[in-house]
């Protein structure tokens, strides 16, 4: 026999030695795997200074006194019982039935406890130092992972069981595992939360000191014990007390929680704390407090209204709102009263969320538990609720049920519109406007339309002045359904009150109107909407429209007119003043300014040639506008436009497509009115947008136009740089090669000589290039070099163009002064003229002897020179005749006829040439 929990040191360091002796050391490998009910512990030699401790966990409670002592006996292993160093263990956890997996070795138990004591006390610690807050010390001392969420009790769906279900299903679940500890694979151990015999006495030791003042004292066994039992209420209780008279609110406040979190089932206790923490302004404190008072207790309405309202406070509204559901679904019918107040409070807070669904979905739970307790304010609402979601069926249920109505309608097919059809309604006289109205409007959109004139005869009594809300509503039903003119029948008297003349009103007769083809009046109620709301940027383009389509057209431009210096633009309405200016020529200057102060919003204004040289060597837009803004900084230059407008940003803007077609219309405009600086600046400007950059394909078509800009505006010094980068990118394409050499004919510099020679090194075969490079060494004198290179493209590829250029080179070398062999160089270059004049063919024949006469012209064979700008003269062809100022050379040939006999003194047969072929 063994005496419990008998202490025989009165010295406090003696009792905690005692207290904190070690367990036992495990079983051998091979023994019974058991956890032992009776440890017995010596801590002397001397039989009446022996303590014998027992620790006991919650099971063993169930079945032992604590008054009476327990003896042991002899048992077999097979009963479930063995001995161990003379002391009886009973294994009260021995199951047969259970598996062998099941079961978990003593010195398993033993390591796994010495484990989550040190976890536990070193949880505590971190607690009790501020390290964590109480939500995470409370979800890592149950093994979960930590959530910052306040919301932690309150995560579970609706949709899942019921409290009562959850409840009847944890206790099979208790049941069943009772008697049986859980394995390591279950789950977590329940941990040990009832102190052991000793330690009981230790704590009331401590209790005795802490009412004899020794609180230092106390504090020690309190701690002692808490390091021996981590999970034991009672010390934490005791501490808690002791420091609030100590004046440490806050750390009585932290033992305190540590107190309740380990005896959670005490829902005052909870409250408690939350309404200390609240005070102390730990708000997200006490908002787990709460959600551990609403997990003690889910029934307590005010702690759930509580936490709800701290939650909102702190800004977590969805969760808040998700406990008010959780509390909605607790609540039976027999709270009617509570669950109306909290239903009717949620679904406003789901309604000024513009969540109608969900609000819809809170408020039909009256309409289903309590339907007894169904108001006209709760009908109203919810059938406010059902018309947002368009279900009109539903709302007819309602309104027989609750309201006293008669309806007699045929059922149709579940996927017909209309799913029904009313054929006749009975309303009784009590019914109130309000409910008369949402009635109205769920028969018109049921398409009841036989009964409009009964429905509408109530409404259309009451005064515009104070039912107007109600008649708009109807109006609106009667335009959602295509019924304009019925919808005009109340919206005329709406304008005409004081109330209700609102811009919101006139626009809906201004678009019942207009559909009904009355386009004078749509106009006229138009421009009122216009006067009352001028930012209402859609009325002013409709407006705009109705104008333009009655002749209006300069009304039409003056209501899209907006003054760039007094108010904020908007680009809607810029862009529908270019859409009515385009085309007009006597408007095409407005045209170009209003599309240009459009496009500023995203444009760059370039302001001097710096930019224009960024814009244009640059590809990547970030590097642009950081290359813009490194110009600007060193030139001391503001970043953005001082006087630039402000836009105002919104859906009403154009979108990217419409303002690339605008901008191409602008660039061809400019160029139909001989605009070309113009056109390069709004190419080169547009090169700076990011709006127009976020398309490869409008990127490529931008650095097109700005080279095609450069060309018509002789500005060769950056058309080269333009068609230098597109020649590079598509070398293969004769175009680019054709346009890159009207470019360089233009040029004021021979920056392209090296860039030839450079990129003829890497492409020595290429025909165009070798040409380029010949006409340089042509145009420098060096014929011997161009000479070469064309002999070398006519070798490979014969042509009319490289035969008629060799036979030029040896004509220029042949004039030299001091050149030799002049008879075979005039030889040579008069066999590759006929040469050119064969690969020409009969299309070219004008031009052929043009050139052939140019040539004997310039080697004075004067004589052979007439004959063939004789023959140029007397040719002609339908080509020549389609695009005569393209094609046709006869002023050419008659100038250079009339040079020669100018030159022969046959002055009047040179006059006759000029008369009969150059006019001016």
């Amino acid at each position: 026999m063994a005496r419990r929990g008998v202490v025989t040191h009165n010295n406090i360091d003696d009792i905690c030695k005692m207290a904190s002796k070690e367990e036992p050391e495990t079983l051998q490998e091979g023994g019974v795997s058991a956890v032992p009910a009776v440890i017995a512990m010596k801590t002397s030699t001397d039989l009446d200074s022996a303590v014998v401790m027992e620790e006991i966990i919650e099971e063993d409670l169930e079945m032992i006194d604590s008054s009476e002592f327990i003896e042991a006996h002899t048992v077999n292993m097979d009963d479930g019982e063995m001995r161990y160093d003379g002391k009886l263990i009973i294994d009260d956890d021995f199951d047969y039935d259970s598996d062998i997996e099941g079961q978990q070795s003593f010195s398993e138990y033993v390591e796994d406890e010495i484990v989550t004591k040190e976890q536990e006390k070193e949880l505590t610690n971190r607690f009790l130092n501020g390290e964590l807050t109480f939500s995470e010390y409370a979800a890592l001392m149950e093994g979960n992972e930590v959530d910052d969420s306040a919301d932690a009790q309150c995560t579970a769906s609706n949709a899942t069981a019921s409290a009562a279900d959850a409840f009847e299903k944890e206790l099979k679940e208790s049941s069943r595992l009772k008697g049986r500890r859980r394995s390591a694979v279950d789950g977590v151990r329940k941990r040990r939360r009832i102190l052991p015999p000793a330690l009981q006495g230790l704590m009331g030791e401590a209790n005795l000191r802490y009412a004899r003042g020794e609180r230092e004292t106390a504090v020690k066994m309190c701690l002692e014990i808490i390091r021996q039992v981590p999970t034991a209420p009672e010390p934490f209780q005791t501490l808690a007390v002791l420091y609030e008279e100590l004046g440490a609110p806050d750390k009585s406040l932290q033992f305190a929680l540590i107190a309740a979190h380990l005896s959670p089932h005490d829902v005052e206790q909870w409250i408690r704390l939350a309404v200390m923490s609240e005070e102390q302004g730990d708000i997200k404190q006490a908002v787990t407090c709460y959600s551990k008072a609403i997990t003690a207790d889910a029934s307590n309405v005010e702690v759930h209204m509580k936490r709800g309202m701290l939650l909102e406070q702190i800004g977590e509204r969805k969760t808040a709102l998700r406990g008010y559901q959780r509390l909605l679904s607790l609540l039976t019918p027999e709270q009617g009263s509570v669950i109306v107040q909290v239903a009717k409070m949620l679904a406003c807070k789901f309604h000024e969320d513009d969540e109608l669904a969900k609000a819809k979905e809170t408020m039909e739970v009256v309409f289903k538990k309590v339907p007894h307790l169904v108001t006209s304010e709760d009908v109203n609402l919810m059938l406010e609720l059902l018309l947002s979601q368009k279900e009109y069926t539903r709302c007819l249920e309602i309104l027989v049920q609750h309201c006293g109505i008669e309806v007699e309608a045929e059922s149709l097919a579940e996927n017909a519109d209309p799913p029904l059809v009313v054929l006749h309604c009975t309303i009784p006289e009590s019914l109130a406007i309000d409910l008369h109205v949402k009635l109205t409007v769920v028969l018109i959109h049921l398409k009841a339309f036989h009964m409009l004139d009964m429905l509408l005869e109530p409404l259309e009594e009451k005064n515009p002045e104070e039912a107007g809300d109600l008649y708009l509503d109807v109006a609106e039903a009667l335009m959602n359904e295509g019924r304009y003119r019925d919808a005009l029948r109340l919206l005329n008297p709406l304008v005409e009150s004081d109330n209700y003349s609102l811009a919101a009103v006139w626009l809906r007769q201004a678009e019942c109107l207009k559909v009904c083809g009355l386009l004078d009046k749509a106009a006229a109620s138009y421009e009122m909407v216009v006067q009352q709301a001028p930012q209402h940027l859609q009325a002013r383009i409709i407006l705009s429209g109705l104008l333009n389509e009655l002749g209006r057209g300069e009304e039409a431009l003056v209501v899209l007119t907006q003054d760039a210096e007094s108010e904020v633009l908007e680009p809607g309405l810029l862009y529908e003043k270019c859409m009515l200016l385009k085309g007009v020529e006597e408007r095409t200057e407005e045209f170009l300014a209003v599309g240009q102060l459009l496009l500023s919003r995203h444009f760059v204004r370039i302001r001097n040639r710096d930019e224009l040289y960024a814009l244009t060597r640059l590809r990547r837009i970030e590097k642009k506008t950081e290359a813009l803004k490194e110009i600007r900084t060193s030139r001391g230059e503001p970043q953005f436009d001082t006087d630039a407008p402000d836009f105002r940003v919104g859906k009403n803007s154009p979108s990217v497509e419409e303002e690339w077609a605008l901008f191409r219309e602008m660039c061809q405009t400019c160029y139909r009115i001989g605009r070309f600086g113009l056109l390069q600046r709004l190419a080169f400007s547009a090169m700076g947008s990011k709006l127009f950059y976020s398309n490869p394909d409008r990127v490529l078509e931008m650095e097109f136009l700005c080279l095609l800009a450069c060309f018509y505006n002789a500005d060769a010094y950056y058309g080269y740089n333009l068609a230098r980068d597109q020649l590079l990118k598509e070398m293969k394409l004769p175009r680019i090669w054709n346009l890159f050499n009207l470019v360089l004919q233009r040029a004021d510099d021979v920056r392209h000589n090296r860039f030839l020679m450079r990129l003829l090194a890497r492409h020595p075969n290429h025909s165009a290039l070798t040409l380029l490079h010949a006409n340089n060494c042509l145009v420098a004198g060096t014929y011997k070099y161009a000479l070469s290179e064309y002999a070398a493209t006519f070798r490979s590829n014969p042509t009319s163009l490289s035969a008629f250029l060799l036979g030029v080179t040896l004509f220029q070398m042949a004039c030299q002064k001091f050149s030799a062999k002049k008879h075979s160089l005039v030889t040579q270059g008069l066999a590759f003229m006929w040469k050119y004049k064969q690969y020409r063919g009969e299309d070219g024949y004008q031009e052929v002897h043009y050139n052939i006469g140019r040539a004997f012209h310039q080697l004075g064979l004067l004589p052979a020179a007439i004959y063939h700008y004789k023959e140029a003269l007397n040719f002609t062809s339908p080509l020549i005749e389609t695009y005569p100022h393209l094609l046709d050379l006869k002023q050419e040939a008659a100038f250079n006829l009339y040079l020669i006999y100018m030159s022969t003194g046959a002055c009047d047969i040179a006059r006759s040439y000029i008369d009969k072929y150059i006019v001016i």
